[in-house]
């Protein structure tokens, strides 16, 4: 059995320090992806501003939202292309949990199960029980319901009966962390070790069920994309089966991982091979941009683009897994220093998004409340200005809502940082749960580190 001391800075009174626990928040080590912290400071930043136009639009009217989307300019469709940023997080999850099993492969020819699952748990659950709780004492919506949320089956649920509907996201995250370390144990036990070749099998699997999904049910099949959204007869059908199940959303993850065997078998081969060859590194360089930048902007909410038809069923197959596919090689290109995006990887790479980055699961926990208080608030302050026009309610509601949620959110995510999530991981590390146990640091460091450190691996 562990003993866990009572007193000193390696204690479990310890594990509450104020001063150490706010540092870690600036913890500038070399133990991190620095361009992974500025990719998931600018995703949460993407969901904010959506979820606050989305907000507005359940305040206003479904029709005043796609109106919105009707009559934004072209350098603002971005915002409502935000499902995007949660594919996003689903390649550096995928990415960064395959570097750990990887390791631990390559390291013991095995992966510890129950300590990977168990480490896991605590470090998702923590400050996620503590959401849950005061969301169930709340009475809130759907509150008798938050129990499906703590054991992370919350997606299974149809999506009018969720609590905290958002967080169907951890649910289908720690779906994956159940399954895949599953598949690469039987993998590298196996004879050949098929790892990369069952990787892109699944990849390929993954537009196939979503068109499979989609063709099985018509009530998808026929729709609009709006329709799929809203629609009485839509709606639920789309999101239980294709937005918030695992089943139609492991491609990214898949993504992720594949990045992830490149980059810890692969470094040197893909470093020499593309180094050597200028028109296939471009040619793929310039796919992954126009890609990201396609399905980042592209106004698929407008009504001229949502119909539906043969090209909206292609878009609605692919568009998840090919963003992925490219900001997966995008990481990748920056992990090896290869010189691609040389200016947009420095600056998601800088320092500053750090702190940012450690607060992002704290914030995204409860950025949804504080916006909708926030849009609440504003909107019916706005009402009270004589000569408003729509446009004008629309665009200072957001962009002042949007302000203050993030000012809101950041200081309770901080305030979950230093009470519940760091205090936590130290008592993770105070049980000795991490000992024996791989991270993802990395093995070259990406654009801020100068000498990288090699690790050659065995496979």
């Amino acid at each position: 059995m562990t003993t866990i001391k009572d007193s000193g800075p390696n204690s479990t009174l310890g594990a509450w320090a104020f001063k150490k626990n706010f540092s870690a928040l600036f913890d500038q080590g070399n133990d991190t992806f620095h361009l992974i912290n500025g990719l998931r400071f600018f995703s949460f930043i993407w969901i904010l501003v959506f979820h606050t136009a989305y907000i507005y639009g359940l305040i206003t009217g479904k029709d005043a939202f796609f109106d919105l989307a009707d009559r934004a300019p072209a350098w603002l469709w971005w915002i409502w292309n935000a499902d995007k940023a949660v594919d996003l997080f689903f390649v550096i999850s995928g990415f960064l949990i395959s570097v750990i099993l990887f390791k631990e492969l390559d390291k013991t020819g095995d992966i510890r199960l129950r300590r990977f699952y168990f480490r896991r748990y605590l470090r998702l659950t923590p400050i996620y029980a503590v959401i849950v709780i005061l969301f169930w004492a709340s009475e809130s919506r759907n509150y008798e319901w938050v129990w499906t949320n703590l054991l992370y089956v919350n997606n299974f649920l149809p999506v009018d009966k969720m609590a905290l509907h958002w967080t169907w996201t951890l649910a289908v995250e720690e779906q994956f962390y159940l399954v895949l370390p599953l598949i690469l144990v039987a993998l590298y036990k196996s004879a050949r070790r098929p790892i990369l070749p069952v990787l892109i099998i699944l990849l390929v699997a993954s537009f196939l069920i979503r068109l499979g999904v989609m063709y099985y049910y018509p009530e998808i099949w026929h729709a609009n994309y709006r329709e799929m959204l809203v629609g009485e007869e839509v709606y639920a059908t789309f999101y239980a089966k294709l937005y918030d199940n695992l089943i139609t959303r492991f491609g990214p993850f898949v993504c992720g991982a594949i990045a992830a065997h490149l980059y810890c078998f692969y470094q040197d081969e893909l470093r020499s091979y593309l180094s050597t060859q200028k028109v296939i590194k471009t040619t793929l360089n310039i796919v992954a941009l126009l890609t990201i930048v396609f399905f980042t902007f592209f106004p698929i909410l407008s009504e001229p683009y949502s119909g539906s038809g043969f090209a909206l069923r292609c878009y609605v197959v692919v568009h998840r897994t090919l963003f992925a596919a490219a900001v997966a090689w995008f990481m990748l290109t920056v992990f090896l220093n290869l010189d691609t995006f040389r200016l947009l990887g420095k600056f998601l790479s800088l320092r500053w998004w750090q702190p940012f980055s450690q607060l992002t699961y704290s914030m995204y926990l409860v950025h949804f409340i504080m916006v909708y208080a926030c849009v609440q608030n504003v909107y019916y302050n706005l009402v009270m200005i004589e000569g408003l026009g729509t446009t004008a309610m629309a665009v200072y509601c957001i962009a002042i809502s949007t302000v203050l949620a993030f000012i809101l959110t950041a200081l309770i995510g901080v305030a979950c940082w230093l009470l519940v999530e760091k205090p936590f991981l130290n008592l993770r590390d105070l049980m000795q749960v991490n000992k024996g146990a791989t991270d993802s640091s990395p093995l070259r460091h990406d654009l801020d580190s100068n000498q990288g450190v090699t690790k050659e691996f065995k496979v």
